[in-house]
């Protein structure tokens, strides 16, 4: 068992049940996750003692944003974690986007319903460098970016 420690985010909905399935795979590897969500407190489906609440915010809300980035730099600058993975969508960007000012690797794993085309905040994490995962073969194909299979 890694002693890594490894930030996974989300937003809500699919977005969470898929990034709790990755950290149920990930558990017999690493047992130190940080979880974080917009949820009041830690959904009992995913694994991780650690759960902070975050901000957040859209593309009609962005005045939030910048209460997210706050929140995610002090999270990430705190708890330097090895990994930062994320399923989307805009909370999960922001922590992707400072984890790469910061120096953590991070990982974007594209939400199994952008089946056709890969979404606007996993095209720009692509943009800044982050490994961008998508779950359909022909996105992988048109977008330039990986394919390892389906989290569903």
């Amino acid at each position: 068992m890694s002693d890594k420690k490894i930030l996974m985010v989300a937003s809500p909905g699919g977005h969470f049940v898929q990034l709790s399935l990755i950290t149920e795979a990930l558990s017999t590897y690493c047992n130190n996750f940080i979880i974080v969500g917009i949820y009041e407190r830690k959904p009992t489906f995913i694994k991780g003692d650690t759960y902070f609440q975050v901000s957040d915010f859209n593309r009609d809300n962005p005045t939030v944003l910048f209460k997210s980035i706050r929140q995610a730099w002090l999270l990430l600058r705190e708890h330097k974690p090895d990994l930062v993975i994320t399923t989307g969508a805009a909370p999960g960007f922001v922590f992707t986007a400072i984890s790469k000012l910061l120096g953590i690797k991070a990982v974007w794993v594209d939400s199994i319903a952008n089946s056709r085309k890969l979404s606007l905040s996993g095209r720009f994490a692509k943009m800044l460098g982050v490994h961008v995962l998508t779950q359909w073969q022909n996105v992988a194909r048109d977008f330039s970016v990986l394919y390892k299979g389906r989290v569903i």
